[in-house]
């Protein structure tokens, strides 16, 4: 096998180990409400609520992620927590909806 190849299995090796976590919207609040992932864990929310939602993310008041403005019933919004700390996450539609992924090295 060439180097090229095994660059390339390496890395589909490395892809298909990543972690996910999960969110999940329901009764108008994410769950679970605080999240700890790892650095490189992949992070799936999904809308279960009948009405539309949507996801943003900050991280020290920056803005670090923003789904589409509304995800409806089942849908699903992904990102990759690639850097430590903490990111504060609210719904864009409905302010009271608030939780945070804390992102571990």
């Amino acid at each position: 096998m060439g180097l090229a190849a095994t660059a390339l299995l390496a890395f589909a090796r490395c892809a298909l180990a990543a972690e996910t976590g999960n969110v999940e919207i329901e009764n108008f609040a994410f769950h679970p409400s605080s999240l700890t992932v790892k650095a490189g864990t992949k992070i799936v929310f999904t809308n279960h609520d009948e009405v539309p939602h949507s996801v943003i993310g900050f991280r020290a008041g920056r803005l670090e992620f923003r789904s589409k403005e509304q995800m409806d019933t089942d849908e699903s919004f992904v990102v990759l927590a690639e850097k430590p700390g903490e990111i504060e996450i609210s719904c864009g539609l409905h302010a009271l909806i608030s939780g945070k992924i804390i992102v571990t090295p």
